[in-house]
């Protein structure tokens, strides 16, 4: 029994052994979203984190019809090959005001320098915090 087992085995992996021989390229469409965890360079903004930090400080502003609340909203995007980003998400927001204007400003972001595998541009999922504080000017 287990030699007839063993035979049928053989002749399974001779049979898909040879059915590999013959090569044909299909032509593939690369929309694979790597998560920043296995990259080995991440994307990032140009000038880095602290620049990218600046940037939003420069544009974003407290919404008008925003309430006096302090938070993070969480913004997630997709860093393409070519560094232009897109698929925006609010991850997690405090308010629909704070959540539009977190979104504006990281929409009107430049391109950034793509994540890259094995030297390769690839395309990425990237969460920034962006944090309305409110300050006592008193």
């Amino acid at each position: 029994m287990k030699k007839g087992i063993l035979i049928i085995i053989i002749i399974l992996l001779g049979a898909n052994i040879q059915a590999q021989t013959k090569r044909r390229i299909i032509p593939v469409n690369d929309t694979t979203v790597y998560e920043y965890a296995i990259e080995k360079q991440i994307a990032q903004f140009k000038g880095g984190t602290t620049a990218f930090f600046k940037f939003v400080g420069r544009n974003l502003k407290w919404p008008q019809n925003g309430s006096d609340v302090s938070g993070k909203v969480l913004i997630s995007f997709i860093v393409e090959k070519d560094g232009i980003l897109t698929h925006f998400k609010v991850e997690r927001g405090i308010e629909s005001a704070f959540d539009a204007e977190a979104l504006r400003v990281v929409k009107r972001s430049p391109k950034w320098v793509p994540a890259k595998i094995n030297g390769k541009r690839i395309r990425s999922r990237y969460i920034v915090p962006i944090s309305f504080t409110i300050t006592d000017n008193g």
